[in-house]
């Protein structure tokens, strides 16, 4: 089966490509996608595709998909992360680094990560994935969320939730650099989630 190939992208400043994710209700099913071009209509604050941000992993443990017909190979983190977005019956809409920007493509690269802030911002939700589950950290997100609603003080909130919740904030995506200043840049409607993108915060919780 022949690799993916990129074709350009439309001319313009204000375009990209936009990832559908095709459903399935096998949940051990081969992911499998289609990539289109996408023009930001002037004038248009919000647009209907979710922005998924994450860590990319180690990029020498890879997994295949499928774009079209074709093979692409993603890391194991990015794998994880669509199996939990895949749903069993619609189609969903997202714009993912690693597989919207053509990487080998230093040219297309360089803009697109000077575009990114109006891609994350204009974005109807932006989904942030931290990883499976572990370390209790379905408590700690259970318990910053009631700290944030109820404006509860850390000393109400156990010795042992509180290291699960240091744990969550250790998470190599909470270390990267530009993290707060992208989110800065997110939608009001911005939802974190853990593993099963169940537990949602709003991001004034962090």
């Amino acid at each position: 089966m022949d690799s993916y190939s990129y074709s350009s992208l439309l001319p313009g400043h204000d375009s990209t490509r936009l990832l559908r994710l095709m459903p399935n209700k096998d949940e051990t099913a081969v992911i499998k996608c289609q990539l289109f071009d996408y023009t930001f209509e002037s004038g248009k604050q919000t647009h209907l595709y979710e922005a998924l941000s994450y860590v990319w992993g180690d990029p020498n443990k890879t997994v295949p998909i499928f774009v079209g017909e074709h093979r692409f190979n993603i890391t194991e983190n990015l794998h994880t992360a669509l199996l939990h977005l895949r749903n069993h019956s619609i189609e969903r809409i997202i714009w993912v680094d690693a597989v919207c920007i053509d990487q080998a493509n230093e040219q297309e690269k360089a803009h697109q990560i000077q575009y990114m802030a109006k891609i994350y911002g204009q974005a109807n939700h932006v989904i942030i994935w931290l990883g499976e589950a572990a370390d209790n950290s379905d408590r700690a997100f259970e318990d910053i969320r009631v700290a944030a609603e109820d404006e509860f003080t850390n000393s109400l909130i156990e010795e042992t939730n509180q290291k699960a919740i240091l744990k969550l904030l250790e998470r190599l995506w909470f270390r990267r650099i530009w993290v707060r200043e992208n989110t800065r840049q997110y939608p009001q409607s911005t939802k974190s989630r853990s593993r099963y993108f169940r537990k949602s915060l709003q991001r004034e919780a962090f």
